[in-house]
């Protein structure tokens, strides 16, 4: 008898596992948390607030800072990303964290964007701003991405590196959101 039970467990656990191995995308593992709200200044002195993700469908935000040599040389890359992105109502928004410290350091980075053509918007954090403070400052690995939905949500986990070798994960991120959002 107790060999018939174990069998008819071994059984019933096997089962389990291979409906597991589903081919199915399960996304139920993908996080989803609310984005830090802020209110700051894009590099050219215009307000910004985090009621622009409202505006879009998705949102990729990109922090960089004036001295990381792979987030300047992929800004190229990701204005190509937008530009290809705004059809499909994604906006992509560089946040130059360390743009906000000092006049100089603003300088340098409207210098870089404007070197490497960047046309979209760019935030210039105030290092006084609870953004700043709360969220900023914890960044520690350059670029860092996040995707963000129409409701403010961060989609999975922070992508640090270099947007177009993980553009897989950056469009299943995409997708998910899109799919949701019916577009």
């Amino acid at each position: 008898m107790k060999q018939l039970l174990a069998l008819l467990l071994a059984a019933a656990l096997m089962t389990a596992a291979l409906a597991g191995c589903s081919s199915k995308e399960d996304n139920s593992l993908v996080t989803k948390e609310p984005f830090p709200a802020f209110d700051e200044v894009n590099t050219t002195g215009n307000a910004i607030s985090s009621s622009i993700f409202g505006d879009y469908d998705a949102t990729v935000i990109n922090f960089w800072n004036n001295g990381c040599g792979t987030c300047i040389e992929e800004m190229p890359e990701l204005e190509e990303l937008y530009q290809g992105w705004k059809e499909q109502n994604i906006n992509l928004i560089g946040v130059g964290t360390d743009s906000g410290e000092n006049g100089e350091a603003l300088a340098t980075a409207q210098k870089i964007l404007s070197e490497k053509g960047v046309t979209y918007i760019n935030i210039s954090p105030d290092p006084e701003n609870d953004f700043y403070k709360d969220f900023v400052s914890q960044i520690f690995g350059y670029p860092t991405t996040y995707i963000v939905d129409s409701e403010g949500n961060i989609i999975g986990a922070p992508i640090v590196g270099n947007v177009k070798a993980q553009m897989d994960t950056v469009e299943e991120r995409l997708e998910l959101i899109l799919g949701e959002s019916g577009s």
